[in-house]
């Protein structure tokens, strides 16, 4: 764990974004808290705990079994719905839980009936979510499967279908597309409704929540409930903030003459003498090696460019024109500091992908620290 590189989460933002969408969503409609992948690189279960105890949100989504077990573990009671892959073998401890299923293969529900068949003194019910592929094409059950896998599930005992779901493929670039996905999802959901009661039935993702359905009644909240938005348009239409800031501090100030070139490859030479600081963060941090000679942080309250080539554990910044500098000083690589602001958008246009990967990345080992004040 590298201790002079922290992260930290403000749960009021967090709470100030989800309620950005219950302003958007019918009365009816739950929230699914998406935590997968670490929360979004905002630290799986003290969001988790966070949510439950301030009872934000209706259930929580994951993308694996082990993330839903380890919050089991870490005693989050809130239900989970694994969304996306999980092992035949952690069927016991999934059931045992209670944690539902993501279904999208004739091979996982050939699984859970030899499983219920053997398992004859089973107490629990199994809830389970079919998925369907109305265009993603990605995971998910194709519209003239879905009626046959509904007549096998219903046949395997304590097995209750609770939730039929699908996924946008571009709900944040494509309406016309989107609109083809809800409408083949929604006819769908009407066939299958005729024969048995769905209880949640959930398509839209933070992008889709403009994209209602009367069909649905569940959305599933990620990317954004973290303050980040999937487009700069959705960013106009909703007051989101970020609520995540990732910091580090200065662990040694020199001073470089005139021509001297800095860090590996020797890719930048010094126009004048300059003053350098050195940071105790670098790639494998997540602090990408893309932001090599374009990166900038906060020192201060002051833009300082990184000077040469991140490294693995390590990034220099030239802080020429920052008086009164200090080792110990405290560097904000995300977040604000004083009138200023690198957001994790910014870090992603230089590198040349998206916030969710910005945040995401950040080393998972790196401390958490939970804010609870603005």
């Amino acid at each position: 764990m590298n201790s002079l590189s922290w992260v930290e989460i403000n749960n009021p933002t967090i709470q100030h974004n989800i309620k950005q969408f219950r302003k958007l969503l019918p009365h009816h409609f739950k929230i699914a808290a998406v935590i997968k992948s670490n929360a979004y690189g905002h630290g799986m279960i003290p969001v988790a705990q966070f949510l439950e105890k301030a009872k934000s949100v209706e259930c929580l989504a994951t993308a694996s079994d082990s993330e839903a077990l380890a919050l089991r573990q870490a005693r989050v009671k809130l239900p989970i719905l694994v969304l996306s892959f999980w092992d035949e073998k952690n069927l016991p401890a999934l059931i045992k839980n209670k944690i539902e299923l993501g279904i999208y293969s004739a091979k996982q529900v050939e699984e859970i009936k030899n499983y219920c068949r053997d398992a004859i003194y089973r107490v629990s019910t199994l809830k389970i979510h079919l998925k369907l592929d109305t265009g993603m094409r990605r995971l998910g059950f194709y519209p003239n499967e879905i009626e046959g896998v509904v007549e096998k599930i219903q046949a395997i005992p304590k097995t209750k279908i609770q939730g039929i779901f699908s996924h946008f493929a571009a709900a944040d670039e494509d309406a016309k597309f989107t609109q083809r996905q809800l409408l083949q999802f929604h006819n769908i959901v009407a066939k299958i409704k005729r024969h048995i009661n769905i209880p949640l039935v959930h398509i839209a993702n933070s992008a889709g929540v403009f994209f209602p359905d009367k069909s649905c009644n569940l959305l599933r909240l990620g990317i954004a409930m973290y303050g980040l938005a999937p487009t700069a348009a959705l960013a106009r239409k909703l007051n989101l903030k970020p609520a995540l800031t990732w910091k580090t501090r200065i662990i040694q100030i020199k001073t470089v003459a005139k021509g001297e070139r800095i860090s590996y490859g020797l890719t930048y030479q010094f126009k004048q003498r300059a003053k350098i600081a050195i940071l105790p963060v670098g790639y494998a941090d997540g602090y990408d090696r893309k932001l090599s000679n374009c990166g900038e942080v906060l020192i201060r309250g002051k833009r300082c460019p990184v000077r040469g080539r991140v490294c693995m554990n390590l990034t220099a910044v030239e802080v020429t024109r920052v008086p009164s500098i200090r080792e110990g000083d405290e560097v904000v690589l995300i977040g604000k500091q004083g009138k200023n602001e690198i957001t994790a958008d910014e870090l992603a246009q230089k590198i040349g992908t998206i916030n969710y990967e910005a945040v995401t990345r950040i080393n998972w080992e790196i401390e958490r620290i939970i804010k609870v004040g603005e």
